[in-house]
């Protein structure tokens, strides 16, 4: 798709998502493969609107409603059908034959996956933007937690997502982070013993594993837990409800999303053209009014 000028080509050397890859590479050649784009078909203008099925991670929700409300619903006499959750699950349910047109996943794990199952369109999938965990607390703090450290005494309620799920993937691996930086006589970085085994003694206090980012934030609202980890973009919505506490970039891990059209879908030209709003510059933008992260 030589109009946007960023194109993610999957290859060998392709790094993990520990790693962080780099958001979309700018491509220095014209592709070789079919444009993604097919040529557009006018509507009449009292056709019905078009339906297209968008799986979405929960994380994403507020940024891609707006979108709809303002824009994209209005301009292409479509009705975005969106069906939101745990990007493992969106995967699950679109490898098992749910309609979907389109996949916005918070890890490109999955889309990744999906590309090595057949399931994309064109056979490709973009990285799009990014997010960072941060620790959050109800506005009144009951627990007067102020750090990382906190989390470790005892008693503490702190409420996360499952590991299978992106934000719950990204706050294992931070805490592994912590516990081998901060933790460790061994690493420049060390910050004393209280900070040995921290991972494991977060994890004792661990009270629920949620399935969508979402039911974490609500569980840190409604009192049910004195802290959790959700991403920066979730504070946005909820500053007034609650307290934040950022964690370094030495020890954070951030979250690369990945997008694609499916390949059963019914609208391809419509998915393609979904999807060629978010890696646009305007989509960038709009994405980043939202928090989320914009490697340009």
């Amino acid at each position: 798709m030589a109009a946007l000028g960023y194109i993610f080509y999957e290859s060998s050397n392709t790094r993990s998502q520990e790693s962080s890859p780099a958001f979309i590479q700018p491509t220095t050649s014209t592709p070789t493969k079919t444009p993604l784009i097919a040529t557009p078909t006018e509507q009449p203008a009292n056709m019905s609107p078009t339906e297209l099925r968008v799986f979405v991670a929960a994380s994403l929700t507020n940024v891609v409603k707006k979108h709809a409300e303002e824009k994209f619903e209005k301009e292409n006499n479509v009705k975005l059908l969106f069906n939101f959750g745990g990007s493992d699950a969106l995967y699950q349910q679109i490898a098992a034959g749910s309609p979907a047109d389109v996949f916005m996943a918070a890890d490109f794990k999955w889309t990744k996956q999906l590309k090595q199952d057949n399931l994309l369109y064109d056979d490709r999938y973009w990285n799009f933007t990014t997010n960072k965990l941060i620790l959050i607390m109800p506005a009144d703090n009951p627990e007067n937690i102020t750090s990382l450290l906190d989390l470790t005494e005892p008693e503490t309620r702190i409420v996360v997502a499952g590991w299978t799920v992106p934000v719950g993937k990204y706050t294992n691996i931070t805490l592994a982070k912590i516990q081998k930086t901060w933790g460790n006589r061994s690493d420049p970085n060390y910050k004393g013993p209280e900070w040995n085994h921290y991972r494991d003694r977060v994890v004792n206090n661990i009270i629920s594993y949620e399935p969508t980012v979402s039911h974490v934030v609500t569980k840190v609202l409604i009192g049910v837990a004195d802290a959790g980890f959700a991403y920066i973009t979730d504070v946005k919505f909820q500053a007034t409800k609650l307290k934040y506490v950022e964690i370094p970039d030495a020890v954070n891990t951030k979250g690369t999303y990945g997008i694609a059209v499916i390949t059963s879908s019914a609208n391809s030209q419509l998915a393609v053209k979904y999807v060629e709003f978010w890696l646009s510059k305007e989509g960038q933008q709009f994405l980043a009014d939202y928090g989320f992260g914009v490697d340009r």
